[in-house]
């Protein structure tokens, strides 16, 4: 069984907090985002990292399987004023994004979900141009995310890429409780 994020607790991925633990500025000053590129937030919940990549970048695609949690990732673009966020609803087999229409696609927090990682990947490269991007959670303890027993470790993550024929560019120990892998795709 896999762990899937309940919807309902959608505002614990808001909490201030997180920002000690996974801190967006340490973020913006790894992966530089530029004006004119359009990214895709794949599994973008309620729009933690959207918002304010949008804020930064031409467009961001916010991905999710959830509809309630797409819907609340615009309320609060609407509220924010942000209008180049496209919501978009995706299943593990199918990203319903033309082929290399983003350049950046972000994977955070959402690896350890996927029930069909390999359809899932050929996807993402699929759609995307340039990077992509997986934070997900290493298996030690820390003060949110899915069971440690859930967690899957970076060693197995970079084979199950190389495997696939990404090419792994960048492991950057930016955050206490995440790997932050950059691939080529």
């Amino acid at each position: 069984m896999v762990f899937k994020f309940p919807e309902d607790n959608w505002q614990v991925l808001l909490n201030p907090e997180r920002e000690s633990w996974q801190n967006l500025e340490e973020f913006f000053s790894v992966v530089k985002p530029k004006k004119d590129e359009v990214w895709a937030d794949i599994g973008c919940g309620p729009g933690y990292f959207t918002l304010p990549l949008a804020k930064r970048v031409n467009k961001v695609y916010a991905i999710d399987s959830s509809p309630f949690m797409l819907s609340k990732c615009l309320e609060r673009a609407e509220e924010e004023g942000i209008d180049n966020i496209e919501a978009v609803e995706c299943g593990e087999e199918r990203i319903p994004i033309g082929d290399k229409e983003v350049d950046i696609s972000l994977l955070a927090n959402l690896f350890h979900e996927l029930l069909k990682p390999e359809e899932f990947m050929e996807e993402v490269r699929r759609i995307t141009r340039d990077r992509v991007i997986i934070i997900d959670w290493h298996p030690v303890p820390s003060p949110a995310g899915p069971p440690i027993e859930e967690r899957i470790p970076k060693d197995e993550v970079l084979r199950f890429m190389e495997r696939r024929n990404f090419k792994p560019l960048e492991d950057i120990p930016v955050f206490p409780y995440h790997y932050f892998l950059i691939f080529e795709p």
